[in-house]
């Protein structure tokens, strides 16, 4: 075990990168098939802070009891798998580590474990740091949980029980998303599930402002709809994605369906098909290929439609028409979609604003009342 201990360590310090700032170093151990990654910071003037961080993720993240359990798994038939994403905006870090396999036992199953930390003082961030009112915002996520979100997503669960609320959370400039464990909320597709709410759905209960963690990571940006607006909603269309949805335009529609499963079937619709996919960051938003008549591997994402969505203070059930056009100007065209139009594009009734940007068109579409209902982009 001494033997081990040392190679690992070895191992682990091979793997660092030297930076000049603060960066996010990927450490860890794979054996065969099985393997453990874990982040670690690197590059901090405030070396003792940094120290503090890096054992803050290590706990939080579970990585020594993931990287005890590694040999006892690695001739496993399903073998220990852990690895992570982050995002270190301004001095904030969130990271998400996802173990799969004989995580605890030989039984294989899958962990969430989240971390988000403050690099300016080393502490975790928690719902006292996101809301000005921590209990009140508790109860208004158990609610939309309960009302909302249950009714449309228990029939595709193999568990369903969205509350309580979980304690592992992740935040980004476009929402917070909750990590539940297996036995409360598990997929058909036999996945921890996951439920991820924009901020412009909680917006009464945000703690903006300067210095705060969520001005300081994007989300108050984010839900402010100024005359810095649009060139943010420009860029970010022109690069083919939305906030927090993890695909882009013209990626492969299979490798989308491998990493995030489908939740039903695809649906016919107007010029192709829809597409809905399991994980928690594609509730309300649904993929747009062709009509599939090759197989997946040939098709790939041509539009993204978000019926909640958050982009720059384009706000689905908020924003109104008049709203968007003093900012984004006069559209490129709009097209009004009857009741019988609409159920052809599984849409609600009202009038679609297109605006097209170099290779991409934003389409802003609005209810009968003139409020913001979807957002797509898509290859033009």
């Amino acid at each position: 075990m001494k033997r081990f201990l040392v190679w690992l360590l070895v191992l682990m310090m091979s793997l660092s990168v030297a930076s000049a700032e603060t960066a996010v170093a990927r450490k860890g151990l794979a054996l065969g098939e099985a393997y453990v990654y874990y982040p670690q910071l690197e590059g901090m003037e405030d070396t003792a802070l940094q120290d503090a961080a890096n054992a803050a993720l290590v706990q939080a993240t579970g990585a020594q009891e993931l990287l005890n359990r590694l040999p006892m798994t690695m001739h496993s038939a399903t073998p220990l798998q852990a690895d992570f994403t982050h995002q270190l905006t301004d001095d904030v870090l969130s990271v998400v580590l996802k173990a799969e396999g004989p995580v605890h036992n030989d039984r294989a199953t899958q962990v969430w474990y989240t971390a988000n930390i403050d690099l300016r003082t080393g502490n975790h961030v928690t719902f006292e740091d996101i809301f000005v009112d921590a209990g009140a915002a508790r109860l208004a996520l158990t609610d939309a949980l309960e009302w909302g979100i249950a009714p449309k997503l228990s029939a595709h669960l193999r568990n369903s029980q969205l509350t309580p609320l979980p304690e592992t959370f992740g935040i980004s400039a476009a929402g917070l998303t909750l990590y539940y464990p297996m036995e409360q909320l598990c997929t058909l597709s036999d996945r921890a599930g996951s439920v991820t709410f924009q901020w412009c759905e909680l917006l009464e209960y945000l703690k903006l402002g300067e210095g705060t963690v969520l001005n300081r990571i994007g989300a108050e940006k984010m839900v402010t709809l100024d005359e810095t607006s649009a060139e943010a909603i420009r860029t970010q269309a022109e690069r083919g994605e939305l906030p927090g949805i993890p695909v882009k335009l013209g990626g492969s529609v299979q490798d989308a369906v491998d990493t995030y499963k489908l939740l039903i079937d695809p649906d016919l619709y107007e010029n192709g098909r829809l597409m809905q996919l399991e994980d928690g960051a594609f509730f309300d938003v649904y993929l747009l290929t062709d009509s599939l008549t090759d197989s997946w591997e040939h098709s790939v994402i041509q539009g993204i439609r978000a019926d909640q969505i958050n982009l720059y203070g384009l706000m689905t059930d908020v924003t109104t028409q008049d709203e968007w056009r003093a900012i984004l100007g006069e559209p490129d065209a709009t097209v009004e979609l009857d009741e019988a139009r609409a159920e052809a594009n599984r849409i609600l009734p009202g009038y679609s604003d297109y605006y097209n940007f170099d290779g991409v068109q934003l389409r802003l579409h609005a209810n009968d009342e003139g409020v913001l209902a979807s957002l797509f982009i898509s290859t033009n």
